[in-house]
């Protein structure tokens, strides 16, 4: 089996005793290089997957167990990560409600069953699927309210039918892996420490200062086409929010405007910087 992004080969004897590494040497041939363990004294991690049997072994350099699974007739590949009590849980799916997260690979990292596989673009590595098909893949919960849902809801508010104050309405943006941890880990649409649940939404002129200057307050998105273009060599964040705390922003770019401290649920977390080290100079133009 080959290594995610690498050029080795991992396998294991019939006996499922011994594990090591490979390399393609031509002619059908592969050269041993090392040996590895799995973490698990189990030979291989054997799990239940959707009524089906999975053997895991562990990726390199990581701490994701791979197995294949059958969908429709069709092999893919799963991830999983385990607890300290042995547990195995899917990486790439919701874990008791918590937040997705998700490693966004180039399309020569992509091998056969990962999202937006190609055979034809294995040889472009600063590019990678485009979201519009990513998160449908990962999770219908982490995909974006549609715009025009959005907006109904947005003008009835502004009418007097408060409510649908409550409506939960999710939006994603790009921004910086570090502003996307604080975001979930204070639960705050700009990442402050304290959250607010009486804050009000931005009132119209601060949102449309935003639009005009940008850095000012949080933007947030429902368009993927948007997020996919700001979130590139960066992160991008899915929340959900009560749209009592959204005001209109670039109507371009499908931008919703929220104040900092306003409460917000995480729901997703992807990493697209292709294993590079991030440029915070060069990320999305909102606080």
């Amino acid at each position: 089996k080959q290594d995610r992004g690498g050029n080795r080969y991992s396998a294991v004897d019939l006996n499922s005793s011994k594990y090591g590494y490979y390399e393609k040497v031509g002619g059908g041939f592969y050269r041993y290089i090392e040996s590895f363990n799995p973490i698990s004294s189990e030979t291989p991690n054997k799990i239940v997957y959707k009524g089906e049997s999975v053997d895991l072994t562990k990726e390199p350099n990581s701490e994701l167990y791979s197995g294949r699974y059958s969908i429709n007739n069709k092999q893919v590949n799963v991830y999983f990560f385990r607890d300290a009590d042995g547990t195995f849980y899917k990486s790439e799916g919701l874990h008791g409600g918590g937040v997705i997260r998700y490693i966004d690979k180039p399309y020569s990292q992509l091998r056969e069953g990962d999202i937006g596989y190609d055979e034809d673009l294995l040889d472009i590595y600063d590019d990678s699927p485009v979201l519009e098909d990513t998160l449908p893949a990962l999770s219908s919960e982490i995909v974006p309210t549609p715009e025009h849902s959005i907006k109904q809801i947005y003008s009835k508010i502004k009418e007097g039918h408060i409510e649908l104050s409550d409506s939960d309405i999710i939006l994603c943006r790009g921004t910086t892996g570090i502003q996307a941890e604080n975001i979930v880990e204070y639960k705050t649409a700009g990442g402050l420490p304290d959250s607010n649940p009486n804050v009000k939404a931005p009132d119209e002129y601060m949102a449309q200062q935003q639009v005009r200057i940008g850095r000012i307050l949080p933007e947030y998105t429902s368009d993927l086409s948007v997020a996919d273009r700001f979130s590139r060599e960066h992160y991008l964040i899915v929340v959900k929010v009560k749209a009592k705390y959204i005001t209109r922003g670039s109507v371009t770019e499908s931008g919703w405007v929220i104040d900092k401290t306003a409460p917000v649920e995480p729901l997703a977390i992807i990493d697209r910087t292709f294993g590079m080290k991030e440029n915070i100079s060069m990320v999305n133009a909102s606080k």
